[in-house]
């Protein structure tokens, strides 16, 4: 998402409400002047944030919002399909969140084997420049819980009708 465009969602649906909302998600940015309305506020506090790659914090407080909006938008999933006693899925999808120079990365997941990958937090943030790798990296974690960590061979998996599928 672009600077306006992240500027526009904030002011849409008030994800900054007050200074205080300021103060909490921006720890390095100086509010010089106490009268400013807050919508110039948010303009300026944003525009600092984006522009410094400051925008972990906010991402991390709205994460939930975004994604559940529908504001960010999925780059990359990855389905589980097991063959227990009775059929399962777990999906785990890859958001990316941006600032200038950076990207942020979350993962989700849903399902039976959610919890075998840990989505608390970011799952990375990288430079812009050095992320090109994020999508082999995401497909080795999924990889690593649908083989519990290579105690389970791909080959033995799919033929007892466990399968793993990736989408962009």
């Amino acid at each position: 998402m672009k600077l306006n465009e992240l500027i526009n969602i904030v002011k849409e649906n008030n994800l900054i409400e007050d200074q205080s909302d300021i103060e909490f998600l921006f720890l390095d940015y100086k509010i010089e002047d106490d009268m400013i309305s807050i919508n110039d506020l948010i303009d300026k506090v944003i525009t600092w944030a984006y522009e410094n790659d400051e925008l972990s914090d906010f991402y991390s407080e709205n994460l939930e919002f975004l994604i559940d909006s529908g504001i960010v938008n999925s780059i990359y999933d990855c389905t589980l399909y097991t063959n227990t006693s009775i059929r399962t899925t777990t999906t785990f999808v890859l958001y990316r969140f941006e600032s200038k120079n950076k990207n942020y990365y979350k993962v989700t997941g849903s399902g039976e084997f959610a919890d075998c990958f840990d989505t608390s937090g970011f799952y990375d943030i990288l430079d812009k420049k050095k992320d090109k790798d994020i999508i082999s990296k995401f497909e080795s974690d999924c990889n690593d819980v649908y083989t519990v960590n290579d105690e389970f061979d791909e080959d033995d998996l799919e033929s007892d009708g466990h399968t793993i599928e990736f989408d962009s």
